[in-house]
C-alpha cells in the first residue's frame, strides 16, 4: 500500500478477528467487519497463545449475555433480554427497561487519544470495549508507547490524571468520541552490571547452555541484556528471555544471534547488547531468566559476581542460579553480565 501524506491518514485502533488490537490506516475508515459471536468463539478456541507483536492486546473477553454492559443512545445500560425475532435488545438504562435495535447499541466505545510528546501532538482513534477499566486503558496505551524504548505515559481525563483503578468506562464517565490526553515523557534508560571483573576464555561446545535468573524489587520494563563477545572470531546461537528459573524458556523473547568483537556496546567491555523489539514488562518479585545457547569462538566472561545490585530508580536486582545452565554460568561467573531496563 502506497504511503499517504500524514495529514490524510486516518488512524483507528480496533479489535481484529484474533481479538487483538490493530492499527487500521484508511482514509475512508473501511475497517474489518465485526464477526459474529459464534465466529469469535471458534477463533478463540483455536488460538493457543497471544500475539506479542501486536500492541493493545486484549486479555479480557466478555460476551454479550444477560447482565453485561452495552452502550445505547441513552447511555450505558445492562442487558435484560434478547429478542432475535425483532433484532432488538432489552436494556435497563437509568432504571428504565427499553428495547433498542441491535444496530443502535454497541459493546465498544470510540475514543480520541491526543498524544503530546517532545513538543509534538497527534491524534489517534482507539476503540475500547465497554468493560475496560482505567487500569486497562493505561496499560494498553503504555504497551503501545513502549515501542519507544524509554517512554512513560500519563493519561488525563477532564483535567485530572486517569485513575489506575478497576472502575469501568461507565464509572469513569467516558463516552463515545470523548478525548483523552496522553503525555509521553522520555524515561531514563538504565542498566545493572553483575560482575566486578572480566577475563577471556569461556568455551562453548555443541548444545552449550548458559543462563541466569533475576528478580527486581520494582515493576520494570526490560529492554534487553548483555552477551560477552570473543576477542577474535565469531559466536553464533540463540538468546532467550522468559518467566521462571528454567533455561531455554523463551516464551517472552527468542532470537538467533551472531557476534564478533566489533559488536561490543562500549569499547573494551567485550559486551554486545541484545535489544528486544520492544520492552518487556517484568513484575516486582517474580523470577525471569536470560539464556544463551552459543557455539564458536571462546568469549570473555564475568567473575566475582554480585548477587544483589541496586540500579537507577532504587531498583534492587537479585540474581540466582538458573536450572539447566549446564555450561557453568551462575551467580559467581559466566555469561549475561548486564540487564538493560527502564522504569
Amino acid at each position: 500500500m502506497a504511503d499517504q501524506p500524514q495529514e490524510e491518514r486516518k488512524l483507528v485502533w480496533r479489535v481484529d478477528e484474533h481479538d487483538a488490537w490493530r492499527l487500521y490506516t484508511n482514509t475512508h475508515r473501511d475497517l474489518a467487519p465485526r464477526l459474529t459471536a459464534d465466529e469469535l468463539e471458534k477463533i478463540s478456541e483455536k488460538k493457543k497463545e497471544k500475539d506479542n507483536a501486536n500492541p493493545f492486546y486484549v486479555v479480557k473477553e466478555k460476551k454479550e449475555v444477560k447482565g453485561a454492559i452495552l452502550y445505547t443512545p441513552k447511555g450505558f445500560g445492562i442487558i435484560q433480554n434478547f429478542k432475535p425475532e425483532t433484532s432488538t435488545v432489552s436494556i435497563r438504562v437509568n432504571g428504565v427497561v427499553e428495547d433498542f435495535s441491535r444496530d443502535d447499541v454497541s459493546n465498544e466505545i470510540p475514543v480520541t487519544l491526543t498524544f503530546v510528546t517532545k513538543g509534538s501532538r497527534r491524534d489517534e482513534m482507539a476503540i475500547f470495549p465497554v468493560h475496560f477499566t482505567g487500569k486497562d486503558i493505561q496499560q494498553k496505551i503504555e504497551e503501545d508507547q513502549s515501542q519507544e524504548e524509554s517512554t512513560n505515559c500519563q493519561v488525563f481525563w477532564k483535567g485530572k490524571e486517569l485513575p489506575k483503578t478497576n472502575d469501568n468506562l461507565e464509572k469513569l464517565g467516558i463516552t463515545p468520541l470523548c478525548r483523552l490526553l496522553v503525555l509521553a515523557a522520555a524515561g531514563k534508560a538504565s542498566s545493572v552490571l553483575r560482575f566486578k571483573k572480566k577475563y577471556n576464555g569461556w568455551g562453548y561446545g555443541r548444545g552449550s547452555v548458559d543462563g541466569i535468573c533475576f528478580t527486581a524489587s520494582k515493576n520494570i520494563r526490560v529492554t534487553g541484556f548483555g552477551i560477552y563477545t570473543p576477542d577474535s572470531g565469531t559466536i553464533t546461537g540463540t538468546a532467550m528471555f522468559g518467566e521462571g528459573d528454567t533455561c531455554k524458556n523463551g516464551e517472552l523473547f527468542s532470537t538467533d544471534v551472531s557476534f564478533t568483537q566489533t559488536d561490543e556496546e562500549e569499547t573494551d567491555t567485550r559486551i554486545a547488547r541484545l535489544r528486544f523489539p520492544k520492552p518487556i514488562r517484568c513484575k516486582a518479585g517474580e523470577k525471569y531468566v536470560c539464556t544463551v545457547m552459543l557455539c564458536g569462538a571462546s568469549t570473555n566472561y564475568g567473575s566475582e559476581g554480585i548477587v544483589s545490585v541496586v540500579g537507577d530508580g532504587d531498583v534492587t536486582f537479585t540474581f540466582s542460579e538458573a536450572s539447566g545452565s549446564e555450561n557453568g554460568t551462575g551467580t559467581e561467573s559466566g555469561q549475561v553480565p548486564i540487564i538493560y531496563y527502564v522504569l
